[in-house]
């Protein structure tokens, strides 16, 4: 049975030979009804504000909902990220040591043709010396064959000149060491 204040003011009593003090239960009546629907606004005042508390956790707990979801969602994310970053970099270093390999194999591929021609090179310059050599001996064997004596006469001409040239050297210290004063001109 619900009652409201309006019920209980209004509520009539039996009235009998022996009973209650009428205005005294209307006054009790009175009072009762007043604290009832204090109680009854302060009810729905608290109801209201439960209703209010109700609606701010759902919002509390849809906010803390789209939190986690959006927590999930960053750690896949983030998941994802390094596990991309992660292919990323095992492919730079496949395609790194691949160019490496390849670097280091034109390396020696350069070096072993660089090594054929030196090798190359060293045989030439060895038969252009070979060639250089006979061709200075077949040169030589022919000047030692052919005597030009015109060749000696300049050889032997040189020769006393040069021998007469020390003889006058010679004779003109030893009389400048005699002859003290007289100085001789050379007249050559």
């Amino acid at each position: 049975m619900n009652l409201s204040p309006l019920d209980i003011r209004k509520h009539e009593f039996k009235k009998s030979i022996r009973g209650y003090d009428v205005d005294e239960v209307t006054a009790f009546l009175e009072m009762v009804s007043m604290e009832y629907e204090n109680y009854v606004r302060e009810n729905a005042l608290l109801n209201e504000k439960v209703k209010d508390y109700n609606s701010q956790l759902k919002k509390y707990h849809d906010i803390e909902s789209t939190l986690q979801e959006a927590l999930l969602s960053a750690e896949r994310a983030r998941e994802e990220t390094v596990e991309t970053a992660k292919k990323q970099a095992e492919v730079i270093i496949r395609e790194s040591e691949v160019k490496a390999a390849s670097i280091i194999e034109e390396g020696r591929r350069v070096f072993s043709s660089l090594r054929n021609k030196v090798v190359d090179l060293k045989v030439q310059k060895d038969a252009y010396l070979i060639r250089i050599k006979s061709l200075i001996n077949a040169q030589l064997e022919i000047f030692e064959k052919y005597s030009f004596p015109e060749e000696e006469k300049i050889e032997k001409i040189n020769v006393n000149l040069s021998n007469e040239s020390n003889f006058q050297k010679d004779n003109n210290i030893s009389d400048m060491n005699g002859m003290e004063t007289e100085i001789i001109p050379d007249n050559d």
